[in-house]
């Protein structure tokens, strides 16, 4: 399957980056409930998260792991995919941008 890279600076505490990205697939819901399905998430003791979901019916998995200065999402899509992969990576960029920043007062 073809493969997938985000990476995102935090330039925050990593506890604190951790704690405001457990809202990750949440947030991903909420903003399109409609072309995201079947989502599962799964964070180990690390603070890092396997996921997985359905977007416009073809399947993303992938693991998303936390470090000191920056966020790495590396995962597979199915080569159907592949036109949207750009589209993909940037969007997963925005919403990690997106849970680091929104929940900068809950840290």
């Amino acid at each position: 399957m073809p493969k997938f890279k985000v990476a995102v600076d935090h330039g925050i505490d990593r506890e604190i980056a951790i704690q405001r990205l457990r809202s990750f697939s949440t947030k991903v819901r909420e903003d399109a409930p409609v072309e995201i399905a079947e989502v599962y998430e799964e964070w180990d003791e690390e603070g890092n998260l396997q996921f997985a979901f359905a977007a416009m019916g073809l399947k993303v998995s992938g693991k998303m792991v936390t470090c000191q200065v920056k966020v790495t999402i590396n995962g597979q899509i199915p080569f159907a995919a592949i036109p949207f992969r750009g589209q993909l990576e940037k969007q997963l960029a925005e919403k990690v941008r997106e849970a680091l920043v929104e929940n900068e007062t809950l840290g």
